[in-house]
């Protein structure tokens, strides 16, 4: 589940260039790393890499190395310290902090190091366990999906007649799975044990060791998935806790307790809520500010209705055309005639286009230039309404979306980081209960967004496991409920369309972390707490990093409620 700022990640690779020195840390350590500039960036940015055991448990298997990303503190003595994980599985953090690092910095302190990294099988790191060579590749694996009779055409399957052929689709989805299995296997081999979300906690302790000393207090900021591996954090290193934020939380315990799906609509409770949420922003817009009111009447439902007729149609009129989504991500084109859309990547792009406000105005443009076009009609927004403008509107999805390619590949390790951590499914699970799950999610969760491509549907019939999962170690409690040494930072938006507010009060809860957490609720749509701008969350996240969390209010509520200071439609 790719994440908050890390959707601003669009950048081409980023590696480490020749390196240059091995700088003095201001307490005296010497940093282990070597650090030089960065290809295709100028400072401050700096890269390194770092060689890392494939198994801790058994380094004779080998090594791999990690690609590094820095910017230095401005400041001389550094304030401190903070690493990156923008989400995913999957996410680039050299990406990540080549978009969002100078941001960042200026959010915590201009005296504060930034960090991030490639996790395993990402980007600049080993190892290499990527199924297809080439874009291209990873296209015709998943046009397996597209045509009128297929997966990719079914419509809201809230309607009888659409979840009964969603049915008859089964099979073929088995097959298709089985397909990236072999394909997994075939490239990775045994690598594919060996990029777990154990190993990537272990990695950052140990970078932590490498560049700051051994023993020194981890500081993390984990975004999306990246929550996963904060908790992980808390539970296998709680004497290395220090600054530590988890900002859109998955739920890590259904993520390593239960099958996947059992964790799917988890994920998209929230989602119709901000669908919803967003129409009725749209709607109260100043006249001019979002055309998808004119079209819906000046109202919530109607702008909802125009939305749901533009998916109806393309639902109706798609006639089996394969979909390259390589193209659309490099080169932002969609077909010449909406004929060749399916259903499945225009609801897709409707998930992705609520993510952060930054495309608001794009969500409207597209969905309204669509239903003019769909209808014949002249697009308040401008004199025409035609795919060439249609073109100029959309934003890249690669990077933001799920389940899609990143400018460079595919992105392939979250199926195998997804899968891996989880807990098997029984034998007999077949995508026919895969299928069912969909439906029922789809009926009684999110009935647009229910069937939204991720990982977990793929996972009972993707074979590899971790050599490490956290369900797998004796000593953390079944409730995963160990106590850190430090307060962790938990931070929820209200209308989060993959990671809903209620995993983050799970996490901050008695449950979970307790007294060790402090909750801040994010009254914002979209997902993390970059998905708008807001002095308040600003404030309580510099705040916190000097060592004043926000007082403990006892209960599992929040304990910090922040409002968004302006939207694109305000």
């Amino acid at each position: 589940m790719l994440s908050s700022l890390a959707l601003l990640a669009t950048l081409g690779g980023i590696y480490p260039a020749l390196a240059a020195v091995n700088p003095r840390n201001t307490d005296g350590y010497q940093d282990t790393l070597t650090w030089g500039n960065c290809t295709d960036l100028e400072a401050p940015f700096e890269c390194s890499t770092f060689t890392v055991p494939l198994d801790y448990a058994n380094p004779s298997v080998g090594n791999t190395t990690l690609a590094v990303i820095r910017i230095p503190a401005k400041t001389s003595p550094r304030e401190g310290y903070m690493f990156y994980n923008p989400g995913g599985p999957g996410g680039s953090g050299l990406e990540f902090l080549a978009a969002a690092g100078p941001q960042l910095q200026d959010q915590i302190g201009a005296g504060w190091d930034v960090l991030s990294w490639d996790p395993r099988g990402v980007g600049g790191s080993g190892p290499d366990i990527a199924p297809f060579e080439t874009a291209e590749e990873a296209d015709m694996w998943l046009q397996e999906l597209q045509g009128t009779d297929k997966y990719d055409a079914h419509g809201n399957l809230t309607q009888s007649a659409d979840a009964a052929f969603f049915r008859t689709k089964a099979p073929e989805f088995d097959a298709h799975i089985q397909s990236l299995d072999t394909k997994l296997k075939e490239k990775g081999g045994e690598n594919l044990k060996y990029v777990g979300s154990c190993a990537v906690v272990r990695d950052l302790v140990g970078l932590t060791d490498a560049i700051y000393g051994t023993g020194s207090d981890v500081n993390f900021y984990g975004y999306s998935y990246g929550t996963v591996l904060v908790h992980y954090l808390t539970q296998m290193f709680p004497h290395r806790v220090g600054r530590v934020i988890a900002d859109g939380v998955v739920d890590s315990h259904k993520w390593t307790r239960t099958p996947t799906m059992e964790a799917q609509g988890t994920d998209i409770r929230d989602a119709e809520a901000a669908l919803h949420a967003w129409t009725s922003a749209c709607a109260a817009a100043a006249p001019g500010n979002c055309t998808l009111a004119t079209f819906g009447n000046g109202t919530a439902d109607g702008v909802l209705r125009v939305i749901d007729s533009v998916l109806d149609t393309i639902y109706q009129t798609y006639d089996g055309t394969e979909f390259s989504q390589a193209s659309f991500n490099v080169n932002q084109t969609l077909p010449e005639n909406l004929h060749a859309l399916p259903f499945e990547i225009a609801s897709t792009g409707l998930y992705v286009l609520l993510y952060k406000n930054t495309t608001w105005t794009a969500l409207d443009q597209i969905f309204s230039t669509i239903y003019a076009l769909q209808n014949n009609l002249t697009n308040p927004s401008n004199s025409t309404a035609d795919v060439s403008t249609l073109k100029a509107r959309a934003p890249r999805f690669g990077g933001s979306s799920r389940w899609s390619f990143a400018t460079t590949g595919f992105s392939h390790i979250e199926w195998a980081v997804t899968c891996s951590d989880s807990r098997r499914y029984p034998a007999n699970y077949t995508a026919a209960n895969v299928f069912e799950d969909l439906i029922r999610l789809s009926q009684t969760v999110s009935s647009h967004f229910g069937t939204v491509y991720t990982a977990r549907p793929y996972c009972h019939g993707l074979t590899t496991r971790a050599i490490e999962r956290l369900g797998d170690i004796p000593s953390i409690p079944y409730e995963m409920n160990i106590k850190p040494k430090n307060v962790v930072l938990v931070i929820g938006n209200e209308a989060d369309l993959i990671t809903p507010y209620e995993s983050a009060q799970v996490l901050a809860s008695k449950k979970r972390l307790g007294n060790k957490a402090r909750l801040v609720k994010y009254n914002a749509i979209g997902h993390t707490s970059g998905s708008n701008w807001s002095t308040c969350i600003n404030d309580v996240i510099h705040s916190y990093v000097r060592g004043n969390a926000p007082a403990d209010k006892g209960d599992n509520g929040p304990d910090v409620v922040c409002e968004v200071d302006s939207t694109p439609f305000t």
